[in-house]
């Protein structure tokens, strides 16, 4: 077998700016006045296209107004399709595995900044120039005083190359691993739309497919009461896809419905073999039936109690919950890696969703020790080791007797 894993989707820098005033008047004029009308909404996600729409003025200017003009305070790979590669890429690169990150990039001087970004963790990058065309970003806006002090952010996209990123930007090699990530696509739009055909052709190949969704911002903003298509609305891709990642408020979007209860009913009808719903601090929901999965019919697991308990103690400790999900992700693949390896040595049967939704628990609760998506180790393997007593401490405490 190939040790690989090949993943692609969402990848943009993040412009952090730590201390912008949500009361102030330049971020008042910009406040939505109705759902979908591209203002701004404090937690959430606009696209600039959209909020230069809703206030007549130019992306540039609208961002220079909600910034005054200075620089950001920090400028951070994220994404959630790479930063899930890069954990993997830090744990698993050790073990003889390459991670390969397809993606594009424009040809302006932040495109360049974000190959610096990427060449320094051990992924390896198939990439494409297109000419004419800027980086993919996230102007994230951070209010500390907001909500009584407990604090906010506001996220302002501009897809870039993003959305000129067609399926046949990805090399055929691509898709010869057996493993592939699809990460965040939502902030893709063009592969976002050919999913149902990307996820056949490497299921064809013999593939494993795990899907990680993104909120849909995009077709939020064109239906905010209906489903959100995942893939060609004909012909969803759900039933070529062997593990999806959601988040709750994710789930239910997808499903077009309205509580999570009813979002688990539409996943386990639509063809998907095995899913994994996360609900931020509280125990996530994960559910196989059939397929390459042992059957585990509705579990519920826990965040890591040694990080809460940790980071209670130690509040000095806390970074933030930027990049926790796309973390869990990384987790999640990194054990399914493994585990195929241990298939391939004649070691294992069918794949067990139970443990690698434990490594992507621990994988997340890693990252509430930093500020940003991607860790920077400080030598090889450190990411291994700082994982080791947060994975000891579930087995033994959390879920004694049930895995080794």
């Amino acid at each position: 077998m190939k040790k690989r894993i090949a993943g692609t989707g969402c990848c943009l820098l993040d412009y952090l700016y730590t201390d912008i005033d949500f009361s102030a008047q330049p971020f008042q004029s910009f406040l939505s006045k109705k759902g979908g009308d591209g203002g701004l909404v404090p937690g959430q996600l606009v696209f600039a296209s959209g909020l230069a729409g809703f206030s007549g003025m130019s992306e540039e200017e609208c961002l220079k107004q909600l910034t005054g003009g200075f620089p950001p305070d920090a400028v951070n790979l994220g994404g959630p399709g790479v930063v899930a590669m890069v954990h993997a890429s830090q744990v698993l690169a050790p073990e003889g595995w390459d991670i390969t990150f397809s993606g594009v990039f424009g040809d302006d001087a932040a495109s360049e900044e974000m190959r610096r970004f990427v060449a320094s963790y051990p992924v390896s990058l198939q990439e494409k120039t297109l000419p004419g065309t800027c980086v993919p970003s996230t102007t994230v806006l951070s209010d500390p005083r907001y909500n009584s002090g407990a604090g906010e952010r506001t996220f302002i996209n501009r897809l870039g190359v993003a959305d000129s990123f067609e399926p046949f930007l990805l090399e055929d090699d691509f898709f010869d691993a057996p493993l592939f990530l699809w990460g965040g696509t939502g902030l893709v739009p063009p592969l976002h739309r050919n999913l149902t055909s990307l996820v056949k052709r490497s299921k064809a190949a013999g593939g494993v497919n795990v899907v990680g969704t993104v909120y849909d911002f995009l077709n939020e903003s064109l239906d905010p009461e209906g489903p959100w298509p995942l893939g060609d609305p004909a012909e969803p891709a759900y039933p070529w896809i062997d593990l999806l990642i959601c988040d709750q408020e994710e789930a239910v979007r997808l499903s077009g419905r309205k509580s999570l209860e009813d979002a688990v009913t539409f996943l386990k009808e639509s063809g998907c073999r095995a899913f994994i719903i996360t609900r931020g601090a509280d125990p996530l929901y994960l559910y196989t039936k059939d397929g390459i999965f042992r059957e585990q019919a509705g579990l519920s697991l826990p965040v890591s109690p040694y990080v809460n308990k940790d980071l209670h103690a130690n509040p000095g400790k806390r970074g933030d919950t930027t990049g926790c999900g796309d973390n869990f992700v990384g987790g999640v693949m990194v054990s399914l890696a493994r585990q195929l390896d241990q298939a391939e040595a004649g070691e294992g049967g069918l794949l067990n969703l139970l443990e690698a939704a434990v490594e992507g628990v621990c994988s997340g609760g890693l990252a509430l020790y930093r500020k940003g998506g991607c860790r920077v180790e400080n030598s090889a393997g450190e990411t291994k080791l700082l994982l080791e007593p947060i994975r000891r401490d579930y087995y033994e405490n959390t879920l004694p007797g049930v895995l080794k």
